[in-house]
């Protein structure tokens, strides 16, 4: 085998991240009542998304901490809306970051894949952005966390991908070379640039309807089953 580690990012690579996020914003958003103060759910959503993508970008940047980017991200979606009122944005976000591990959908055949990959005798791992309340807890609910022999995430690491010192302190703690690894991951900037920038291959799984991507991954793919031809 060329490789002897898998590196996995979670969020829109092994868990519909979307599917889960709408549905559970929405359903806080009815039974907070803002159905009736606000309106038109779907509206609203576009806006938060707008914001949360924004944030997550100065995030993985280190331009902003944490705690800002959970609660900052509704705040701004209240307020564009009429709705002025910090603690309504940090209880929506307390009540989000609860009920979100509660939802697990996974993308089809992700444990075919990984049971498929470890029967291979690879060595899969998880680097992850994400925060670790949800992220830890949806690795349990979904059953995949047997699958993985280490779990690396932003907050233990103190740096996000794709900072170079993330890469590093991953290739480090497994004892190996980069040029043993390749990661798996849908953000082209943080799993897809930060790995190729210390010679980690990559495989893209292009996000659906995305575009073309800037520059050529080692491999790219369009549904996780794809990676039982490759690996």
């Amino acid at each position: 085998m060329k490789y002897k580690h898998i590196l996995f990012d979670l969020d829109r690579t092994l868990w519909d991240f979307d599917t889960d996020t709408h549905d559970t914003i929405k359903e806080i958003f009815n039974d907070c009542g803002l159905d009736k103060i606000i309106g038109n759910f779907e509206e609203w959503y576009r806006v938060y998304k707008t914001h949360n993508i924004r944030l997550w970008e100065d995030y993985a940047l280190g331009k902003i901490k944490k705690t800002v980017l959970r609660y900052t991200r509704f705040y701004l979606t209240f307020k564009d809306f009429g709705i002025d009122d910090e603690k309504l944005g940090m209880d929506f976000s307390d009540k989000f970051i609860e009920q979100s591990p509660n939802r697990t959908t996974l993308f089809p055949n992700t444990h075919e894949v990984l049971t498929y990959l470890l029967n291979k005798n690879y060595q899969l791992h998880v680097v992850t952005n994400g925060f670790n309340e949800i992220q830890f807890k949806k690795l349990e609910a979904t059953d995949i966390k047997k699958y993985f022999t280490k779990i690396f995430t932003c907050e233990n690491i103190g740096y996000n991908k794709p900072h170079v010192k993330f890469f590093q302190h991953v290739i480090s703690s497994l004892h190996s070379s980069k040029k043993d690894a390749i990661i798996v991951g849908d953000d082209f900037v943080n799993d897809i640039l930060g790995a190729k920038k210390i010679g980690i291959d990559q495989i893209y799984f292009k996000p659906k309807d995305a575009p073309e991507p800037p520059e050529k991954p080692t491999f790219l793919i369009n549904s996780l089953i794809e990676l039982k031809s490759i690996l």
